[in-house]
């Protein structure tokens, strides 16, 4: 008889198995799970080489599995100087001061925008000047080194700012046209102040982030990311998943090559810890260049048809595509005209015509490729779900796990026909939290009460998928707002009590039904015999505690495979 490697026991072991099992012990044997019930068993069946690790009646829950994380976009967030807590102008010129110090004269530098979602919305107000840093601002401390501060992705209008060396490098002027949605805020004299407006998603200001961007506004002179900083993202993103928690994710929204190589490096060198299945990004103007977009798919088809190519650790499946656009700049395609983000009433936006968008999810679907579409507004899920219909008549999909993401506004119908053609959906109740104020500006607080229906979701018996979209990343958080459904700027409470999930389901939308939209509900996403051992160890009990304690819970040990990696003391050296 052999014995198992590592016994945890004496602990509250939440195995989100078919009965959501509670147990005391687990048995971990070659990365894999053999045994799980009372201390008394387990520690029975441990031998003189078994690591014993008391609980101290600590909470054990499978590994977070993040349906929708961006990683890739959190470790960037990670390599650029960022504000993070600053009240005035004084202390973003602090950050850049800081790196000026570290950089060659004439190197840009660019950095995280001066304030993420929810608390851009505060902003500037909350700073002590009551106004946004300019370009004469950042030339005391950045004279010859030219800044450029990124735009906040997902808010209307995001906000971007230059000093003057970045405005001379770019030919700036007063007279400078710009492009539809971008706008330069000038002085009295008409000059530039050095701050700009970008209204569209995805931005057209640049950014670090431009692997899957079009032509860029105003300053395409900055330099791009190359695949050393790439690789270095990826692997910051993924060190910070280890800290949370994390321990496989499902990346949907279509991965461009240089995050490709990035994972496939990691993978290569033994490094990768984070389990990651994702699908290939298909670019939006190759709907239109039917010669390219078959290129890609008989490509993509090659390695990632039917279930995906790949093992435990790593694997390419299918296809990613985006419909509309986002609810968080009032850009979403809806059902019925809404007020969006400049003020004006309007549908939404839809990026590709719907016989071009068919067409190409049918040549996917001939070339076995899974198809992951997302469709933010209840009109383009309306759209994709009958052209899915379509398909299914022709080529059926049932059990391919088609996929539809964010999908914030489903009807009772669209939610039947999920469950009709097998179809996962992966959402985030992450956006009701970050953009509580576009909701109700734009949508009301009737439709946004239902917005992200997790209960509807369930009851309907759709396999739905909760994550964080990597704002913010922490799926101890997401779990909270998962129950909460709280508005981060407002306090608004959305939806309760009808959208009222329970804590076991929650916990069960973040590993198992997650790990089932990677196809790997059978290896991880629950803790039972022959499962791969990937769990997180808690310092608080998220299922018992008051719910308004659940974000100060911290990951004291993340598992995979059995192995540390993270452990701030627990499992020692």
């Amino acid at each position: 008889m052999t014995h198992p490697d590592t016994v945890l026991y004496r602990g509250r072991i939440y195995t989100v198995d078919a009965r959501d099992t509670v147990a005391e012990a687990v048995a971990i044997q070659n990365g894999q799970i053999v045994a799980v019930g009372s201390s008394q068993d387990i520690l029975a069946l441990a031998g003189a080489g078994t690591r014993r690790v008391d609980l101290e009646g600590r909470a054990v829950i499978p590994g977070f599995v993040d349906g929708h994380p961006h990683m890739d976009g959190v470790g960037i967030r990670f390599l650029k100087p960022s504000f993070d807590g600053v009240r005035s102008i004084e202390e973003v010129l602090d950050v850049v001061r800081r790196e000026v110090g570290q950089r060659k004269p004439g190197e840009w530098i660019i950095c995280n925008p001066v304030a993420s979602e929810p608390e851009f919305f505060a902003f500037p107000g909350v700073l002590r000047e009551g106004r946004w840093p300019n370009r004469y601002d950042l030339d005391r401390v950045s004279p010859d080194n030219p800044v450029f501060i990124e735009p906040s992705g997902l808010v209307a209008p995001g906000i971007g700012i230059a000093n003057s060396a970045a405005i001379k490098i770019a030919g700036i002027t007063a007279s400078t046209e710009t492009p539809s949605g971008v706008e330069i805020d000038k002085d009295s004299a008409g000059e530039p102040t050095g701050i700009f407006r970008d209204f569209n998603f995805p931005k057209i200001m640049p950014d670090t982030y431009g692997t899957i961007r079009g032509k860029r506004a105003l300053f395409p002179m900055i330099p791009p990311m190359d695949q050393d900083y790439m690789n270095r993202a990826v692997e910051a993103g993924m060190h910070a998943f280890n800290r949370a928690g994390v321990t496989a994710i499902y990346e949907g929204h279509g991965i461009p090559q240089p995050q490709q190589r990035a994972y496939t490096e990691l993978w290569q060198r033994g490094k990768l810890s984070v389990r990651t299945y994702f699908v290939v990004a298909f670019p939006q103007p190759y709907f239109l260049n039917v010669e390219q977009g078959q290129a890609l798919i008989d490509e993509t088809a090659l390695y990632a048809a039917g279930q995906g190519f790949g093992d435990d650790l790593l694997r390419f499946g299918g296809l990613g595509y985006s419909f509309d656009s986002a609810t968080a700049i009032g850009a979403c395609l809806m059902r019925e005209p809404y007020v969006g983000a400049r003020g004006y009433a309007w549908t939404g936006v839809q990026h590709t015509p719907d016989e071009a968008f068919l067409d190409g999810l049918f040549r996917a679907a001939r070339a076995n490729l899974r198809v992951q579409v997302q469709c933010a507004g209840g009109g383009a899920i309306d759209k994709v779900l009958s052209m899915f219909e379509t398909i299914n008549r022709e080529i059926p999909i049932l059990g391919k796990r088609w996929a539809i993401e964010h999908c914030q506004f489903p009807s009772t119908e669209n939610m039947a026909s999920c469950r009709r053609l097998g179809v996962v959906a992966t959402t985030t109740t992450n956006f009701l939290w970050n953009y509580d104020t576009v909701y109700l500006r734009c949508f009301g607080e009737e439709m946004s009460a239902n917005s992200v229906p997790l209960r509807d979701w369930i009851d309907a018996g759709v396999m739905i998928a909760q994550s964080t979209d990597g704002r913010p990343f922490d799926p101890l958080f997401t779990f909270w707002q998962s129950l909460a459904r709280k508005g981060g700027v407002t306090g608004h409470v959305f939806g309760l009590p009808h959208q009222k999930i329970t804590r076991a389901e929650a916990l069960r939308l973040m590993t198992w039904n997650a790990a089932y939209a990677a196809f790997w509900e059978h290896r991880i996403g629950s803790l039972e015999v022959g499962k791969l051992a990937d769990l997180a160890i808690l310092s608080e009990d998220i299922m018992t505690i008051d719910e308004d304690r659940i974000p100060e819970a911290k990951v004291i040990t993340t598992l995979l495979a059995g192995k540390p990696v993270h452990d701030i003391g627990l499992f020692g050296s």
